[in-house]
C-alpha cells in the first residue's frame, strides 16, 4: 500500500521525449551524404549535433526538429549541386563555398521558399546567371563570387527586393549593370569587381540609401564616377578602380563621414584632391593612385594621423612634400609624382614606410644634391661609362646559379610602400600596396611553394615576389640599346590538385618601358597548370640607361581563393640580355720598341699593295657617285624646299654614328634610326641604303612631296642630309612605331581599345582627305598600308613613306603610270591597267580599316581555303548579315556595335571593284564622324553586289597573276621588304 502510495499521485512525471529530426529530412541528409561521399554525419545520435547542420527543434511543441542551416564550406566536394537541398522546407542558410561543384544551379531550388542566405562562392559553376535564383524571393544574402558564370544579368533579378548583400565578383558577366538593382532599397553590400560589366557606371545610387559597401574594381565599366554616390551617407567601404572612358573631376563625396576604406584607383580623375577628406576621422585606408590628380597634398591631410595606408602614387601632384608625411610611422606611397624639393624637401629616398621613388618633377633632375631614386626615370649615376649590359634576378629568393649565370638574391620581406636598391646598385624595385581583407597587419610579399616543384631550374621558381597593387623593377645604369627580356613565372600559390585551392585565377598586367606587353595575364592558364614554369620573352629598347618593368594588378581575377587577400602580380625571376655587341674598353699597347716597329713594318708591307689595288677602283666609283650626287643636288634645288638641312656631323651625333642599338626599322628605302638632337628633340633618321633600287628618284620625290605638306595626320619632315655619301631624311619620332606592328606582330602587339581603333581609322581618313582635296598640291599616295601608318605616343595615326606618291593634276581624270604598290592593298583597276586616281588610295584605306577593326592582316589571314584575303571573307560575311564576326576577339564586348558596323560598311564601300562607286575621302571622314548618313551609300553597295560577291576582278587578278607580273606581299614595318612593290613591266622594285 505504501509502495502504491509512493508510486501513485505523488510520483514524479515521466521525462519528456527528446526532440528528433523529421524522418523525411533524415532521408534527405542521407541522400546528400551519399552523393557527396560524406561520412562524418552521425545519424545514430542525430546529425543536428554539429558537422555543419543546424536544426530548430521548436516545432510541434518542442518535439520535432527541422534543418534550418547547412554549412559545408571548405570541404572540396565535387560533382553537381544536389537538388535535394530543396527538400528542406525550413532551410534559411546554405553555405557551399570553396568546393569543386560544377554545372549550374538546380531548378528544384526554386522550392526553397524560406531561404535567406546562399553562398556558392569559389566553385566551378558555369553558364548564364541562374534564373532559378531570381525565383527565391526570400533571399537577403547571395554570393556567387569566384565562379565561371557569364552573360548579362537578367532583369528578373529585380524581384529580389529583400536583398541586402549581393556579391557577383570574379565572374564573366557582361553587358551593362542592370538598372533593376536600384529597386534593392535594403541593399547594404554590393560587389561586382573582376567582371566584364561594361558601359557607364549608372547613376541610381541615390536610391540605395542603406548601402555601406560598394566594390567595382577591375570591370570594363566607364567613368565618370556618378555624383549620386554623394547621397550614400552610410557608405564606409568604397572601391572603384581601372575605369575606362575619358575620366572626370574628383566626385563630390563630402558627406561620407563614416568612410573607412576608399579606393578610387586609376579612374582618370583629374584636378586637385578635396581637402574635406582630411576631416574623415574614421578613415583607415586611402588609395587615389594612378589618376591624373594635380596640385598639392591638402594641408588638412596632416590631421590623418590615424590613417594606416595612404597611396597617392602615379599622379601629377606638385608642391613640396609635406614634412608630416615623412615623420609618420605608417604606410604612405607618393612615388611617381611631380613634387619639388623646396627648402626642406628630402634629398634621398628614406628607409621605412614612405616610398618616394620618382616623386620629383623632371625639373629636379639637374640637381646633383638629389639622389637618383627621387628623380624622374631613376637616372644612372655611373661614372666613366661603367654601364651594365645584363641583369638576372631571382625574385623573392636567394642567389642561384643557372647554366653558369648568377641570378641575384631578392629576399626583402616587406613591400607595402618600399624602395629597395640592390647591394651593387645595378637594380632596384619599388613595391606599392597591401593585401586587403586578409585581416593580417604584416603582409607576406614573398610566396613559397607548398610542394616540391618537379621542373628544370626549380631554384628560380620555389619562391616568388608578390604584389597587391604595383611592383616595378629597375635595371640601372644599362648600356643603351636593344635587349631581350625574359620574365619567368610559375603559379605556386594555387595548386594543381583536386582541392578548391586549384580554383584561383591570378590576372595582372605587365609593362616594359611603359608599354603594356601582357594584359590580364594568367600564369596558370599560360603554363597549362599550377606549379609549371612559363617564360615570356620580349624585346625592348633602353634609353637613358634605365630599364623599367612594371607588374600591375587591375582588379581582375579572384581575391578569395584559397583565402582572402590572394591576388596580384607574381614574378619568379627576371633575365635581361643585350642584343648588341658589348662595347669593350680600349686597352693600351702591352709592348714597346721593336715589337711595335715590327708590327708597323708588317702593316706597311701588306698595306701598300692593297692600297694600290683599290685606288683605281675607288676613284672610279667616286666619279660615278659624284656625277649622280650632282644631279640629285640640282633636282633638290629646283624643289624650293620648305624644310631644314642637317649636316652629317649632326646626324651622326644624334644616332651615335648610326649605332645598331638605335636601329628601329628597315624597309626598301634603307634603315631607320632613332636619334637625339642637341636640343633634346627625338628624331627618326631614314637613311638611303646603297643597295636600294629606289634610290635617288624616290629620295627626291619624298622630299619634294612631303616638304609642302603639313597636317596632324601626316608624319612631319624636319629636314634632310645630302652631305658626303649620305642621303637621309629626318622625321619626327613615332613612339609606337607602325600600325602593322601594333596589330600583327605578336611580340610587339598593342592592346588597342575600341576608341583608339576608331581614332586611328578617322586619322588615316583625315590625312588622305587632306592629300586628295585640301593641300596646295593634290597627291595620290599609292602605298597606303598598315606598315606606312605610324603611331605617336598617344596612338594618333600619321601617314608616312611618300616615295611612291604621285601628283594628281586637277585637269586630269586619271594618271596612266607604271604600277607600284603592295599586294593586297592595290585597287584592281590600278593593279591591272595602271589606271591611277585618288580612288586607289580610297581602296587601300578600306583594306586598312578592315585590318584595324579585325586585328588581322589582309594578306596573311585565311579563314578558309576558298578565301585568299581578309577582304574576301568580309564580303561573304556582309552577304550573310554577320559582319560583326570580323571584330577583333581581343575586344570582347567592349566596343560600340554601331561604330563597328559603320566602319566595316564604309570599308566595304571603299573597296568596291568599281572606282566610281567609291566615296571621296572627305565623304569617308564625314561618315566616320557621323555627319553623313550611311544608308544612301549602302544602296550603292548593293548595286555593286556582283563585284562584291564574286570578287571577280580582284580575285582573278590576285589569285592568277599573269606571268609577266612579279608579286611580293606586304611585310611588317621592321622587315627588309617593307616597301616591296610590283611593276607591271615585270620588274620587282625594292
Amino acid at each position: 500500500m505504501l509502495a502504491d502510495a509512493v508510486h501513485g499521485a505523488g510520483a514524479p512525471a515521466a521525462a519528456p521525449l527528446a526532440p528528433t529530426l523529421a524522418p523525411a529530412e533524415v532521408r534527405v541528409l542521407r541522400r546528400i551524404a551519399d552523393k557527396l561521399g560524406m561520412s562524418h554525419w552521425d545519424f545514430a545520435t542525430g546529425p543536428c549535433n554539429g558537422s555543419g547542420v543546424h536544426c530548430d527543434c521548436s516545432f510541434s511543441n518542442g518535439t520535432e526538429c527541422h534543418v534550418i542551416e547547412i554549412f559545408l564550406k571548405d570541404q572540396n566536394f565535387s560533382g553537381e549541386l544536389p537538388p535535394d537541398f530543396a527538400d528542406f522546407p525550413n532551410l534559411l542558410q546554405l553555405d557551399l563555398s570553396r568546393n569543386l561543384f560544377h554545372g549550374g544551379v538546380p531548378d528544384q531550388w526554386a522550392r526553397m521558399k524560406k531561404l535567406q542566405g546562399l553562398s556558392l562562392m569559389g566553385n566551378r559553376l558555369s553558364g548564364p546567371f541562374p534564373m532559378v535564383l531570381a525565383k527565391i524571393k526570400t533571399l537577403t544574402n547571395l554570393s556567387i563570387e569566384g565562379n565561371e558564370f557569364h552573360g548579362p544579368i537578367p532583369p528578373e533579378i529585380g524581384g529580389l527586393i529583400q536583398m541586402e548583400k549581393l556579391i557577383l565578383s570574379a565572374n564573366e558577366f557582361t553587358g551593362p549593370l542592370p538598372t533593376v538593382l536600384s529597386l534593392f532599397s535594403n541593399l547594404t553590400d554590393l560587389r561586382i569587381s573582376g567582371t566584364n560589366f561594361s558601359g557607364r557606371i549608372p547613376d541610381f545610387w541615390g536610391k540605395l540609401k542603406s548601402l555601406k559597401k560598394l566594390q567595382i574594381e577591375g570591370s570594363l565599366m566607364e567613368g565618370p564616377i556618378p555624383s549620386s554616390l554623394s547621397e550614400l551617407k552610410n557608405l564606409y567601404d568604397l572601391r572603384i578602380s581601372d575605369l575606362r572612358g575619358s575620366g572626370s573631376a574628383f566626385p563630390n563625396l563630402r558627406g561620407m563621414q563614416s568612410m573607412r576604406t576608399m579606393v578610387l584607383r586609376k579612374c582618370s580623375i583629374s584636378g586637385s584632391i578635396p581637402s574635406y577628406i582630411g576631416s574623415w576621422t574614421t578613415l583607415k585606408h586611402l588609395d587615389l593612385s594612378f589618376n591624373k590628380l594635380s596640385g598639392e597634398i591638402p594641408p588638412s591631410f596632416a590631421n590623418m594621423r590615424g590613417v594606416d595606408y595612404i597611396y597617392l602614387t602615379g599622379n601629377s601632384l606638385t608642391g613640396n612634400i609635406p614634412g608630416w608625411l615623412l615623420t609618420r610611422n605608417k604606410i604612405a606611397d607618393i612615388s611617381f609624382n611631380n613634387f619639388t624639393m623646396g627648402s626642406s624637401g628630402p634629398s634621398q629616398c628614406l628607409p621605412g614606410s614612405v616610398n618616394l621613388v620618382e616623386s620629383y618633377s623632371p625639373e629636379m633632375n639637374s640637381l646633383n644634391s638629389v639622389q637618383p631614386c627621387l628623380k624622374r626615370n631613376f637616372p644612372c649615376v655611373a661614372w666613366n661609362g661603367q654601364y651594365r649590359s645584363s641583369l638576372h634576378i631571382n625574385c623573392g629568393d636567394k642567389e642561384a646559379t643557372i647554366n653558369g649565370i648568377k641570378y641575384e638574391a631578392d629576399t626583402t620581406p616587406k613591400g607595402a610602400s618600399l624602395l629597395y636598391v640592390s647591394p651593387g646598385s645595378n637594380w632596384a624595385f619599388s613595391s606599392t600596396g597591401n593585401f586587403m581583407d586578409d585581416n593580417i597587419t604584416d603582409d607576406n610579399f614573398i610566396a613559397t611553394s607548398t610542394s616540391k616543384l618537379d621542373m628544370p631550374n626549380s631554384e628560380l621558381y620555389n619562391k616568388a615576389r608578390l604584389s597587391p597593387l604595383s611592383l616595378t623593377y629597375y635595371g640601372l645604369c644599362m648600356f643603351n640599346g636593344t635587349y631581350t627580356v625574359k620574365l619567368h613565372f610559375a603559379e605556386i600559390v594555387f595548386t594543381n590538385d583536386s582541392t578548391y585551392c586549384s580554383l584561383g585565377k591570378r590576372r595582372f598586367n605587365v609593362f616594359i618601358q611603359g608599354r603594356m606587353v601582357l594584359e590580364n595575364f594568367d600564369i596558370k592558364q599560360s603554363s597549362g597548370a599550377a606549379g609549371m614554369p612559363v617564360i615570356k620573352t620580349f624585346q625592348t629598347y633602353v634609353t637613358n640607361h634605365t630599364l623599367e618593368i612594371q607588374f600591375y594588378w587591375a582588379g581582375r581575377g579572384t581575391t578569395g581563393i584559397p583565402y582572402r587577400g590572394s591576388y596580384g602580380p607574381l614574378i619568379s625571376a627576371i633575365s635581361v640580355t643585350p642584343n648588341f655587341q658589348i662595347p669593350l674598353a680600349v686597352e693600351p699597347p702591352k709592348t714597346r720598341g721593336s715589337k711595335r716597329n715590327s708590327r708597323a713594318s708588317i702593316a706597311l708591307v701588306i698595306g701598300i699593295p692593297v692600297i694600290a689595288i683599290f685606288t683605281t677602283l675607288i676613284v672610279g666609283i667616286y666619279c660615278i657617285k659624284k656625277r649622280r650626287k650632282s644631279l640629285m643636288h640640282k633636282e633638290l634645288r629646283a624643289l624650293d624646299l620648305q624644310i631644314g638641312s642637317f649636316t652629317l656631323r649632326q646626324i651622326k651625333a644624334a644616332t651615335r654614328n648610326f649605332d645598331a642599338a638605335n636601329k628601329i626599322g628597315e624597309g626598301g628605302f634603307g634603315s631607320v634610326y632613332k636619334g637625339l638632337l642637341s636640343d633634346g628633340t627625338i628624331i627618326a633618321v631614314k637613311q638611303l641604303s646603297s643597295r636600294s633600287k629606289q634610290g635617288n628618284r624616290e629620295f627626291v620625290n619624298e622630299i619634294g612631296m612631303i616638304s609642302a605638306l603639313h597636317h596632324p595626320n601626316l608624319v612631319k619632315l624636319y629636314g634632310c642630309c645630302t652631305e658626303g655619301n649620305q642621303l637621309s631624311l629626318v622625321y619626327e619620332y613615332m613612339e609606337n612605331n607602325c600600325l602593322a606592328r601594333a596589330l600583327f606582330v605578336e611580340q610587339y602587339r598593342l592592346r588597342l581599345d575600341w576608341p583608339t581603333r576608331h581614332k586611328i581609322c578617322l586619322g588615316i581618313a583625315r590625312g588622305l582627305a587632306y592629300l586628295h582635296e585640301e593641300s596646295a598640291i593634290r597627291i595620290v599616295h599609292r602605298d597606303i598600308k598598315a606598315s606606312n601608318i605610324l603611331l605617336d605616343k598617344d596612338l594618333n595615326a600619321k601617314i608616312s613613306d611618300f616615295g611612291l606618291a604621285k601628283l594628281n593634276e586637277d585637269d586630269h581624270t586619271h594618271i596612266s603610270t607604271k604600277v607600284a604598290g603592295t599586294i593586297g592593298y592595290m585597287a584592281p583597276e590600278y593593279a591591272m591597267r595602271g589606271y591611277l586616281t585618288d580612288k586607289a588610295d580610297v581602296y587601300s584605306f578600306g583594306v586598312v580599316a578592315l585590318e584595324v577593326v579585325s586585328g588581322k592582316s589582309n594578306t596573311n589571314y585565311r579563314p578558309k581555303e576558298d578565301f585568299v584575303y581578309l577582304l574576301d571573307w568580309a564580303c561573304v560575311l556582309h552577304e550573310r548579315g554577320t559582319l560583326l564576326e570580323l571584330v577583333d576577339p581581343d575586344l570582347g564586348s567592349n566596343y560600340s556595335t554601331e561604330e563597328a558596323l559603320l566602319i566595316l560598311n564604309v570599308a566595304l564601300i571603299c573597296t568596291t571593284a568599281a572606282p566610281t562607286l567609291r566615296p571621296k575621302m572627305s565623304k569617308v571622314v564625314s561618315l566616320l564622324e557621323g555627319h553623313t548618313p550611311l544608308q544612301p551609300l549602302l544602296s550603292d553597295l548593293s548595286l555593286a553586289a556582283n563585284s562584291l560577291s564574286s570578287n571577280g576582278v580582284r580575285r582573278n587578278f590576285w589569285q592568277n597573276p599573269s606571268e609577266s607580273q612579279s608579286l611580293t606581299a606586304q611585310a611588317s614595318c621592321n622587315d627588309t621588304n617593307e616597301s616591296s612593290t610590283i611593276d607591271i613591266d615585270g620588274r620587282l622594285m625594292s
